[in-house]
Formats: structure tokens, sequence, C-alpha cells
């Protein structure tokens, strides 16, 4: 899954974006933070999905990443 998928998936969900610098983008879902990098159609690795999940789980609980 790329960077790009992951932000559209949390716009979805009414995440939106605060701020971008280069390939990374802040985005807001609830009163949760987290920044997901885009780089291309690169797939981001596991462990930045996991961190992704960890930023909003206290907003929206567990995150499921299929569409």
């Amino acid at each position: 899954m790329t960077g790009r998928d992951v932000a559209r998936l949390i716009r979805q969900h009414g995440g939106v974006t605060i701020r971008q610098k280069g390939s990374h983008i802040v985005m807001r879902l609830g009163t949760c933070l987290t920044t997901v990098p885009v780089h291309g159609v690169r797939d981001l690795p596991a462990g930045t999905l996991r961190a992704i999940e960890r930023d909003l789980a206290p907003c929206v609980g567990r995150v499921r990443w299929v569409a």
C-alpha cells in the first residue's frame, strides 16, 4: 500500500491535510495527528503502517488497511 493510498483512506474517513513539506503529509483525523510519507509508487514498510495506525488508534480504534 502506497502513501497516497493511505492518505486517501484517511480522507475518506474524515481526515484532513494540515500541511505538507516535501513528500511528507501531516494529516489530522479527529484530534489525532499522523505523518504519511508519499514516495511515488513505493509501498510503505510494515513498520510505517503500524506507526500510522498507532497514531490514529486513540481517535478511531483499530485501523483496517483493506479498502
